[in-house]
């Protein structure tokens, strides 16, 4: 009689116990989740101040070098290589800030390109609440490299909406059309006059050299009033 008692109070104890750690691993793990939000809150807080104040600020320096860089072509042409150096290094900081807004470097985000493609789109939807629809192909064959300047023209082309488009709607798009891949990002925004546009502002200089290095042009469509279409077209077994 003794034995039993003292076997049922100490199955009593070891399910008391049980249950102790398992209300300890449930308060644990809600508050790693809450650790986990305040972080990301905080992260994209500190994300929001530097696109607004530093961003700008860069965006400022880089469209002046541009500036600068075309009026000293004709009577300065041994400072353009120095002038170019500085906007490289200029739009490599404006995209090292992009990576903190939208939460890391492209290279690390996802596994795939899809993954990181749609990761860009539902950042973009969330900091900006326009609606963007993502059109993949349900194969790709590209390699990282490759992948990276495709996805840091998505994510140029996404900013600059958030930033200058008014748009409603946007979309981002990649099919392949024979031998050629093409990456289109369209929104409905207020668009603008391409010839009034500095060769290296709003990132444009910075995604065409990236569409050479995947081998092929990124071109613009734009008018006053009716959105903008950015376009990069590249070959399938192109490899950088």
């Amino acid at each position: 009689m003794t034995d039993t008692k003292t076997l049922s109070q100490h199955g009593n104890r070891t399910q008391t116990q049980q249950n102790e750690e398992t209300e300890d691993a449930r308060h644990r793990e809600h508050r790693a989740k809450l650790y986990a939000a305040i972080r990301d809150k905080e992260r994209k807080r500190i994300a929001r101040e530097l696109h607004d104040e530093l961003g700008q600020q860069l965006t400022a320096l880089q469209q002046g070098l541009g500036v600068l860089g075309i009026r000293l072509k004709r009577d300065r042409p041994d400072l353009e290589e120095e002038i170019q150096r500085l906007i490289g290094i200029t739009h490599s900081a404006i995209e090292a800030i992009r990576d903190v807004q939208f939460g890391g470097p492209i290279g690390r985000l996802h596994h795939s390109l899809e993954n990181s493609l749609k990761h860009l789109v539902d950042d973009f939807k969330r900091l900006s609440g326009i609606d963007c629809r993502c059109s993949l192909p349900p194969t790709l064959d590209l390699n990282a490299d490759q992948a990276s300047h495709l996805c840091r023209i998505v994510q140029e082309s996404l900013t600059n909406i958030l930033r200058h488009a008014h748009a409603s709607r946007a979309a981002v798009s990649l099919e392949q059309r024979d031998n050629d891949y093409v990456l289109e990002i369209s929104d409905d925004g207020r668009g603008f006059t391409l010839s009034d546009t500095l060769p290296d502002s709003t990132g444009l200089s910075g995604m065409r050299e990236r569409g050479k290095r995947l081998g092929g042009p990124v071109i613009i469509f734009s008018h006053p009033g009716q959105g903008t279409i950015v376009q990069a077209i590249f070959p399938v077994a192109h490899r950088v």
